[in-house]
Formats: C-alpha cells, structure tokens, sequence
C-alpha cells in the first residue's frame, strides 16, 4: 500500500495527537475560570457553541467568512444566546487563557516520537496545520515533535486549508511527486478531498472531532486508521 511514498503530509491536531478532548477540557475550565458558570451551565453553553460553530463552517466554505475570524466571531456569538456581549478584546483574553490550558494539558507521547523518529529516516515529513503560529509551534514543541518536521503553518504561508494552493505550495516547494506523496489527516474536507484531487495518496485518522454531532465519516471508503501509530507502523514496515 505505501511501497511507493516518499513524502508524507500529516496535520497536526488531532491527527498527531487527540486535539479534541484536550480542547473540550480546557475549554470547560477557560469557562469556569472566567466565572462563567455562576449563571450559564457549562453543557447548555457548550451545545450552542458547537451550533453556532457549525453555522459559521458553513459560511467559510461558502466564502461569506474567513478562516482567521471564525473564533471571536464564535464566541461572541454563542455568548450573545445568553444575553452576554463580548469584545474582540474579550475574545482574545478568552482564547489566551485557553491555550494556557491546552498547554498544560499536552503530554508527550514517547512512543508516537520514536516512531516518528524512525519514520525521518525513510521519508521526507511534513506539518500542514491551519491555524495561529506561536500556537501550532508550542503545540509541537510541547508534543516532542520539534525539528522532526518542515512546518507549513497558515499564518506564516497565508494559505489555509483546504485551498488546493496550501498543498501546491508544499509539493512545489519541495519538489514532491503527488503520486509519490501521502496526506494523513481527521478531515475530509480540509486534508483529504484537496490532497486526492492533486493525485496525492491520502489517509484519514478517524477520530470524532468535538463540534461533531455525529460520525462525520460515514461515507469515506478510503484507508483510515483511528490511532495515527498504527499508519506510522505500516508506513516502517512499508506495507
């Protein structure tokens, strides 16, 4: 199956690590940290933020919203259900907090590195991540993954997933043959459908992301994996 790669392309949250849970734990206690919780159930709150989040992904595939504004825009929507109006200013204090405890919740695995590790030896590896890039890189650095990855990020390339110019650029830059090329990542959207559309090979990591209601990869055919370590074996041993 993965005879003939030689690049592979992996995002990042929760594809090399499990970004979901960690994101709904940190934002329950980003939450309860604020005092939000005196007056608004974490639950009832959670359950319109993923409502809300959901309306505005679809505004961003329809082009009616950016990428880069899809957070404040999030928050201060939901909050607005519950009769709270919050500032960009607001927004960006909010979203520190949260990361502080995205941070503190990241725990190396040793296992994953090593295998990682390993992979360096046999391929080229790459990190094709939408988001900020003080984030995306402490995320790495906080999962041991520093320096084992040329790191494509969308706030230093101003490209976002899944503009097929996002996967250009990296195959073009590094002279990567599509057919020649492996994209592993949890979404069809952004990393499976761009990556097969250029002839690139693709492998999606089944996990079920936090805003999710239902399984979102019913319909996909293609070679998936729920725990990124068991590609990462095949691709050693070349099966």
């Amino acid at each position: 199956m993965f005879g003939d790669i030689k690049n592979i392309i992996f995002d990042l949250d929760n594809t090399l690590y499990h970004f979901s849970s960690i994101w709904k734990e940190s934002n329950e206690r980003t939450f309860n940290y604020f005092g939000y919780n005196n007056f608004i159930n974490y639950e009832d709150f959670f359950l319109k933020y993923k409502e809300v989040n959901n309306e505005l992904i679809k505004k961003i595939r329809s082009g009616e919203l950016r990428f880069k504004e899809l957070r404040f825009e999030r928050l201060i929507t939901t909050f607005e259900k519950f009769e709270i109006s919050l500032t960009n200013d607001d927004c960006k204090v909010y979203y520190e907090k949260q990361f502080e405890f995205i941070n503190d919740l990241i725990v190396p695995d040793i296992e994953l590195i090593d295998k990682i590790k390993d992979l360096k030896r046999q391929y080229n590896l790459v990190i094709l991540t939408n988001g900020k890039a003080l984030e995306q890189r402490q995320k790495i650095k906080k999962l041991g993954l520093e320096n084992l990855f040329k790191l494509y990020i969308s706030e230093e390339t101003h490209i976002s997933k899944p503009k097929p110019d996002a996967f250009i650029n990296i195959l073009e830059e590094n002279d990567f043959l599509p057919e020649e090329t492996l994209m592993i990542g949890d979404s069809i959207f952004y990393d499976i459908k761009p990556a097969k559309k250029l002839g690139c090979r693709t492998c999606l990591i089944d996990r079920r992301w936090h805003f999710d209601d239902e399984g979102k990869n019913l319909n996909y055919d293609g070679y998936k994996a729920y725990d990124v370590k068991i590609v990462l074996d095949n691709l050693l041993k070349k099966i």
